[in-house]
């Protein structure tokens, strides 16, 4: 089992240097402080003193006298799980351990061989986040340990279910109530099976994030169960009756993120307390199930995002007068919006998404009956048609087509004075902003672009001081920007491109820069899509509120189909300014705006975005701009404007020159960076990346260079980023991408690279029509070999070691020898040793190449490199992207590999290269094996990029088979294959 590994491994590498106390301390004081003295990090705990009182010591909380409590979230104490058991679980009066991401390693069956007895009062442990390794079994034996325990988090740990030789849990003395397993890679249909048969005491059950693939076995004598969670696995196929129907006082039930169909099972229409179901991000289809749904008196929360559900709303909806929030978002859902919704003053509705799918007709007065609604999204409909359309993917409006019949906002809507964000783009709609909406003064986010709205910008809008996000662009508005919108004490996003705007830029736009409070709009899950610069889609990108949908699945939106977006950012609405903030957004792009930059533009000290291109101002740009500190997109184009960008208030010559070179640059300024790049223009442009974009720039000397333009960090990190720099400069081998040189001025940080002639392999590899270049295997093998050599050099020869985190064909860029070059190493150490301004939680890597092992510790090593050149392997074996909808689905090609390997193995090949050459097979079949073992789902057992490179010569050394062997495989080859699992690994 899996978890054995990892038990074996903490147990020889942490056993040793835990330092026990001898003797047997028996009071608070003696076993926090002997817990210390076992700590590889004691100085994380440096109040911890002799002489203090204990209930002073950080993270310890007393009831009397006595310690009730202990609690480290994200403390890395370093301790052994020994330590734990000795030291911590035997305080009398405990009744809350939290050890989260504390790096507590070993396992859990040290509990067997406990001295002092756990604490009678114990009845919460949660240790998730950590590299402990163990069974259920030894939770079993913890909890009999720990008589009082109710709660135990294992989260994100080693954790394995080990069904083998383990007696029934009810009949060993298991009283848990409550058990969190989740992100424990767990993957063992038959355990799951065997645990799932019979959950005794336990009310709570997290199995979410694991890798459990298969139909979900039923679920038996559940009782007493009123949460279960199997989200984020890899569960598929129809739910059968039977599997849930033991489990009817469940409260809380979420399947989201997983591969079910079909229907939903009926016997969830006899859970009479089921509260809260999610199940969104599935593949469920057919009608809305009101015949099941509506029988569930107290449901409050339902979740149907993102699935296949078609056919009409039906008006019973309403008869589920508990329901607070309704999300059917990203179906095929068609016809009218039910105008029943909120007519029973009893409905208690808040939140109401029905974007992205396909309704029609008007949107229905009543809705303003919905007295305590908060947020409305009925984006990306067709609310102006009396009938569905077939053209699911609709493009923005364009500004010379004819406009629908009028269907204007409704007015009712103004009575819904709960309203927080109102949400209607790309709709259709015609008409002006409805006067009465003044009186929902509780407004956050309000977006209506992409519609026909004409008329003024109403001026009361200035009065909305919660409006945090105002999008209003392509419409036809016309008239002034009203200059009372610098009066909205909240607003940092604001959006008005492509309309018919005239006048000046009001000054007063930039009033509250300084003032706007933090965490306005915290919490809120947004995705940004920005745009790459092209003529059919107008703007800097596009903001959008989806609560957890797949990145893949933003092919649906018709903007992201339509506008060709560079880059996707995911995340949840976190802005970290230091003190107050400014405005972070601002695009007035394509209108009739004149006259000058208002020179106070310069006091939005946080602006990330500023676009003014395609107006018709002129005047010098003034050089308070060069105060914008973390502007990443500054776009002043097509205008009648004069002098300079100023972009930094210094005015000496920049050096970018390194002494490490063997023909060093000779000295160039930042304004030569931006002579040579027409000011960083898109058309100069040439790929975009997590870290940042990257430009073509040819020197006046006629030399060709690229330039990595970073995404924009806080000010903090300049000697993190100059230590990186000169540590990534002194690299050099020809299997790397060289550093040439690196600037920084003020906030903006600027990486010269050699530049590619043939860019990168995703290019040429998955783009061959447009590149023109023909990749035979020759070729390929070389290109794989060299990244793996270049990967191996960053790993075993650099001092220090160096872990890429985010190694992908993209990153592997192709010389005018077609020699693979491996870039952007080091980068995203630097990018993490820098504050960044916009918190967005984030994987290293990308999604395809992410090992599983990230999404449980985040920790990046090595072999997470290894994985990753694995899935780079497979792309040049079988021809296909790491992640595509088209060919796999929900799946990717790492998953899409394995399914094959069981079926016909040959199949997973580009079958461009065995058409040009049959004999080829087994050759492939032995690089396939390499691209196995780095795919292992155990890093422990992936080899090194050292033994990558040895099973390549290994390779190349046997290449001369005979004639009888070239062709046809042997009949056992499925079976060497390191994709099957249970096969040990013979290093």
């Amino acid at each position: 089992m899996e978890f054995l590994h990892f038990a074996a491994f903490f147990l020889v590498v942490h056993l040793g240097s835990v330092h026990l106390v001898r003797g047997s301390p028996t009071s608070d004081a003696q076993l926090l402080l002997s817990f210390k003295s076992s700590l590889s990090n004691p100085q994380a705990l440096a109040n911890w003193k002799a002489d203090a009182d204990p209930c002073s010591f950080t993270g310890v909380s007393c009831r009397g006298s006595g310690v009730s409590a202990v609690s480290f979230q994200e403390v890395a104490v370093g301790a052994h799980f020994i330590a734990v058991v000795s030291y911590l679980l035997p305080l009398r009066s405990l009744e809350r351990l939290c050890l989260r991401a504390a790096e507590v390693n070993g396992s859990l069956s040290a509990v067997r061989s406990a001295g002092l007895p756990c604490g009678a009062q114990l009845v919460e442990l949660d240790f998730s986040g950590n590299g402990l390794a163990g069974s259920f079994a030894d939770a079993t034996f913890l909890s009999v340990f720990c008589p009082s325990l109710k709660s135990l988090n294992l989260s994100g740990n080693y954790i394995g279910l080990g069904a083998s030789g383990v007696a029934n849990p009810v009949n060993t003395g298991f009283l848990l109530e409550s058990l969190d397993l989740s992100f424990n890679r767990m993957s063992d249909m038959e355990d799951l099976r065997w645990f799932l048969s019979n959950l005794g005491s336990l009310n709570r059950l997290d199995l979410s994030g694991n890798n459990f693939s298969g139909e979900i076995p039923a679920i038996s004598n559940c009782s007493l169960l009123q949460q279960l969670d199997l989200s984020a696995n890899g569960f598929y196929g129809n739910i059968a009756d039977g599997v849930l129907g033991g489990c009817r006082s469940l409260r809380f039930l979420n399947l989201s993120n997983n591969h079910f169909s079909g229907a939903l099972p009926a016997e969830l229409s006899s859970f009479p307390s089921l509260a809260t179901l999610s199940v969104s991000n599935n593949n469920f289809s057919g009608s809305f199930p009101i015949d099941i749904l509506s029988s569930l008196g107290e449901l409050k929360i339902l979740e149907f995002f993102n699935n296949n559900l078609s056919g009409f709303l039906p008006g019973a909806v309403s008869k589920l007068t508990a329901l607070e929030l309704l999300d059917l978002s990203s179906n095929s859902i068609s016809g009218l919006i039910p105008a029943e919704l909120c007519q029973c003053p009893a409905f208690g509705l808040k939140e109401l998404y029905l974007q992205n799918n396909v309704f029609t007709g008007h949107i229905p007065p009543s809705l303003s009956n919905c007295s305590k609604l908060i947020s409305l999204d009925l984006s990306f409909n067709f609310l102006t048609e009396e009938s569905s359309s077939s053209d699911l993917f609709r493009s923005p409006r364009p500004h010379n087509v004819a406009e629908p019949p009028r269907r204007e906002i409704p007015m009712e809507i103004q009575h819904i004075q709960t309203l927080e964000n109102l949400i209607m783009d790309n709709n259709g709609l015609t008409g002006s902003i409805p006067d009465g909406l003044r009186n929902c003064t509780n407004l956050n986010w309000i977006s209506l672009s992409s519609n026909f709205l004409s008329g003024s910008i109403p001026s009361w809008i200035g009065n909305l001081s919660n409006l945090a996000i105002l999008k209003l662009g392509n419409n036809s508005f016309s008239g002034s920007i009203p200059p009372e919108l610098g009066e909205c004490r909240s607003l940092i996003w604001l959006d008005l491109n492509s309309n018919r705007l005239n006048g000046n830029i009001p000054p007063t736009i930039s009033k509250q820069s300084g003032n706007i409070a933090v965490g306005l709009v915290t919490g809120k899950r947004y995705v940004y899509l920005k745009n790459d610069g092209s003529s059919q889609c107008r703007g800097s990108g596009n903001l959008l509120e989806f609560a957890g949908i797949r990145q893949e699945d933003l092919n649906r939106l018709p903007s992201h189909r339509t506008c060709n977006f560079k880059r996707v950012y995911m995340g949840s609405t976190q802005y970290t300014f230091n003190n107050n903030g400014s405005m972070i957004f601002l695009d007035l792009s394509y209108n009739e705006l004149e006259g000058p930059i208002p020179r106070e533009l310069g006091k939005m000290y946080y602006l990330m975005i500023l676009n003014l291109g395609h107006n018709r101002l002129d005047g010098l740009i003034p050089p308070e701009l060069g105060s914008l500190h973390y502007v990443a997109v500054l776009d002043l184009s097509h205008n009648a404007l004069q002098g300079p960008i100023p972009l930094t208030n210094t005015k000496e010559a920049l050096s970018i020159s390194l002494a490490t070179f063997d023909k060093p640059l000779r000295k160039l300024t930042f304004q030569d960076l931006l002579d040579s790049t027409n000011g960083f223009h898109n058309d100069a442009l040439v790929g975009s990346g997590g870290f940042g974009d990257v430009y073509r720039a040819q020197l006046k000397d006629g030399g060709v260079v690229a330039i990595k333009k970073l995404k924009h960090v806080s000010g903090q990190g300049d000697r993190e980023f100059n230590a990186e720099m000169e540590t990534i400069g002194k690299i050099k081998h020809r299997n790397l991408v060289p550093l040439l040189g690196y600037c920084k001025v003020r906030e903006e940080r600027l990486l010269v690279y050699d530049f590619m002639k043939y860019g990168s392999l995703e290019d040429v590899l998955h783009n061959r029509k447009k590149m023109g270049i023909k990749l035979d295997w020759a070729v390929r093998r070389r290109i794989a070999v060299g990244a793996a050599r270049g990967l191996a050099f960053l790993h075993h020869s650099c001092i220090p070691h160096i872990i890429h985190r985010d190694m992908k064909s993209s990153n592997v860029l192709l010389d005018e020898n077609l020699e693979a070059r491996v870039s952007d190493f080091g980068m995203a150490r630097l990018m993490s040793a820098m504050d960044t301004h916009l918190s967005v939680s984030t994987l290293a890597g990308t999604p395809g190449y992410v090992p599983p092992e990230y999404y449980q510790s985040f920790r990046c090593t090595t072999k997470g490199d290894v994985y990753s050149y694995g899935v780079v392997l497979l792309e040049l074996l079988t021809g296909r992207k790491s992640t595509d909808s088209s060919d796999f689905g929900d799946n990717n090609l790492v998953g899409w590999v394995k399914q094959h390997s069981k079926l016909k193995i040959s199949d997973v090949f580009d079958q461009e290269l065995l058409s040009h050459d049959p004999t080829l097979e087994l050759e492939l079949l032995e690089h396939l094996k390499i691209a196995c073992a780095c795919l292992d789902d155990r890093p422990l057992r992936r080899p090194t990029m050292v033994k990558v490179m040895a099973m390549f010569k290994e390779i190349q050394a046997g290449s001369t088979l005979d004639d009888s062997t070239a062709s046809t495989p042997p009949a056992s080859v499925e079976a060497d294959l390191c994709l099957r699992e249970g096969k040990e690994d013979k290093d």
